[in-house]
């Protein structure tokens, strides 16, 4: 199987040198987080990949399908941002990271980041890292964010993060904690569009996201306390 997995890079115009990578994860919080980055700066989409030898799978919104892994970018802008849909399997994301990273090699991509989330991680409300020396003396030297003491990463993240140690492209993993009770993370999504604001200076205004999460949490509290309530009334028998 993992022979065959291929990737079609379709796209006029050549990625920026630093790339900002957002993948499927818990909480959708990545790329919930690039997607309203790339509306607010108004980025056009320049290219689009398709994989073959995974399962496929078409989005569609408002009844228009699109591709499911897409490069965007902006003229006035040092970085392309590149955020899939597309849930890879862990047996194939050895040969799919390769492939992306034979890419990045090919355009003279010097900086990845890749946003994902944890479930669980500590602090909840802090943003942590992985990442290579080259880009953390770069990227993060006069930021807050605070290294992650402890584990291992898997699949492409893991292949990119591992191409770094050995060779001159600076990649660093950006992570936020995510509450794996969610579908969606709204704060979660929140804490990583922020931090790639203040990395990359693209001063953008975070407060339609930071109202969007608000609701999200008040939503999602309101449900919990529904559910709690029907589950005290069913055991609640009362005493004869």
């Amino acid at each position: 199987m993992t022979d065959e997995v291929t990737l079609e890079v379709d796209t006029d115009d050549p990625p920026e040198s630093t790339l900002i990578v957002a993948l499927p994860g818990p909480g959708m919080a990545g790329i919930s987080a690039t997607q309203y980055l790339i509306e607010q700066l108004d980025l056009q989409e320049t290219g689009h990949i398709q994989a073959n030898g995974l399962p496929a799978i078409t989005p569609y919104a408002d009844g228009k399908p699109y591709h499911h892994t897409r490069l965007y970018s902006e003229r006035d802008l040092e970085c392309t941002f590149l955020t899939s849909e597309l849930p890879v399997p862990v047996q194939v994301s050895e040969p799919f990271g390769r492939i992306l990273l034979d890419w990045i090699d090919e355009r003279n991509i010097e900086e990845v980041t890749l946003l994902i989330s944890v479930p669980g991680l500590e602090p909840t409300d802090e943003l942590c890292y992985v990442a290579s020396d080259d880009y953390r003396e770069s990227r993060l030297a006069d930021t807050t964010i605070s290294p992650l003491h402890g584990g291992f990463l898997t699949g492409t993240n893991a292949s990119l993060i591992a191409r770094a140690m050995d060779t001159s492209l600076r990649v660093g993993v950006i992570a936020s904690s995510v509450d794996p009770r969610l579908p969606l993370d709204a704060n979660a999504a929140l804490r990583l569009a922020e931090g790639i604001d203040r990395l990359y200076q693209l001063n953008v205004d975070t407060t339609d996201l930071r109202e969007f999460a608000d609701r999200t949490h008040r939503h999602y509290e309101g449900l919990a306390a529904q559910i709690e309530s029907q589950r005290e009334q069913e055991y609640d028998y009362g005493f004869m």
